[in-house]
């Protein structure tokens, strides 16, 4: 057994691992908290709990069938399955690292958007200029809303959290458009 299959074969086991103490150490429960003067809006937490499953369920695969190689198995060079399945771990591991990240908080006055990635935006209710419904191309039949500042597009409420509910707070539905296509 070389030095890379090892390396890879370990992160089989960190990232997997990485995830549950992460989620265990920083869970954060709900994905709607309401307080007296601010509203969060957060990813659902089955999604939050399913992705890192899936890291766990991919990682032990992925060691079981390396393994198996090793020991003459199958034909398939380990380093080969490890490298497979340690690919699907730090892509899915990334996008839980992001999809964590994202929050919408509502106040009575302003909206505070932190994006998948990038700096946390502010915006103050009376200067939207215009909000779009967009159809969502990661939730099944969902769809975001664009949020412009005068011709700017500030932020992107995104259809895996509670849309209409940030709407309602925001009650600015003279400036909510359908963009059908």
């Amino acid at each position: 057994m070389d030095v890379l299959t090892l390396v890879l074969g370990a992160i089989s086991i960190l990232i997997p691992t990485l995830a549950v103490v992460l989620l265990l150490a920083i869970d954060l429960g709900i994905s709607e908290r309401h307080h007296s003067h601010h509203d969060t809006y957060l990813v659902a937490h089955s999604l939050i709990v399913t992705l890192v499953f899936s890291m766990v369920f991919m990682g032990a695969l992925g060691l079981l069938l390396g393994w198996l190689c090793m020991v003459g198995a199958f034909s398939a060079r380990a380093t080969t399955v490890f490298a497979f399945f340690d690919s699907f771990l730090v892509t899915t591991f990334i996008c839980w690292l992001l999809i964590r990240r994202y929050r919408v908080v509502t106040y009575e006055d302003r909206l505070e958007v932190v994006p998948f990635v990038g700096r946390k935006v502010t915006i103050p209710y009376q200067t939207i200029s215009l909000m779009v419904w967009v159809p969502s191309m990661s939730v099944r039949n969902g769809r975001n809303v664009r949020v412009f500042v005068g011709y700017r597009r500030r932020a992107v409420l995104w259809a895996g959290i509670d849309v209409e509910q940030i709407l309602i707070r925001i009650d600015r539905f003279d400036i909510l458009m359908d963009n059908a296509g």
